[in-house]
């Protein structure tokens, strides 16, 4: 298990599956109820989730303290095992080729404190903290004040993203 730093952000990777301390002590991926009927899935008390084509399930996390999207990312059904195993959030990454889960630069991992499902078990909200916090990836948003253009979609600082939030959620247009 390697640590990777960059952009003021760093990564425990797991070299292979069953490479990490974490992942040799909580090996065995779980088995999920399979699927039921709508009824089931969406009133039932099973956990039944609906990995994608590719074997991936949807996963949004955020800062358990700050309320704050700290990332997007997919759980393959072994991330999903580790993470319902250890309560370190574990990640599957088509571009690092394996299950990683971030880290700050002091080593800390993100402990997941809920996990919730949508209504259809087709996404995932991890809510979670870390020892010295971590930053959103969401820094830019998209200028929704001027009319777009085709290839011309302007971005601005996510802060002054917030103003124009506030005013529409008083009812103000803009």
């Amino acid at each position: 298990m390697g640590i990777e730093r960059g952009g003021g952000r760093s990564y425990h990777r797991i070299s292979d599956h069953r490479g990490g301390p974490v992942a040799r002590r909580y090996a065995r991926t779980l088995l999920f109820s399979p699927r039921g009927g709508s009824g089931e899935i969406s009133a039932g008390r099973h956990f039944m989730p609906a990995f994608g084509a590719d074997g991936l399930l949807p996963c949004v996390v955020q800062d358990a303290v700050s309320g704050a999207v700290l990332f997007t990312a997919a759980m393959d059904r072994e991330a999903l095992s580790l993470t319902l195993r250890s309560g370190i959030a574990h990640f599957w990454s088509a571009r690092r080729g394996g299950l990683w889960h971030r880290c700050t630069p002091g080593g800390g991992a993100l402990r997941v404190t809920a996990l919730l499902v949508d209504g259809e078990q087709r996404g995932l909200l991890l809510q979670g903290w870390c020892v010295g916090g971590l930053r959103s990836a969401y820094s830019r948003a998209v200028d929704l004040t001027q009319p777009p253009a085709d290839l011309a979609i302007r971005l601005k600082p996510a802060a002054a993203s917030a103003a124009a939030e506030q005013t529409l959620s008083l009812g103000a247009l803009p």
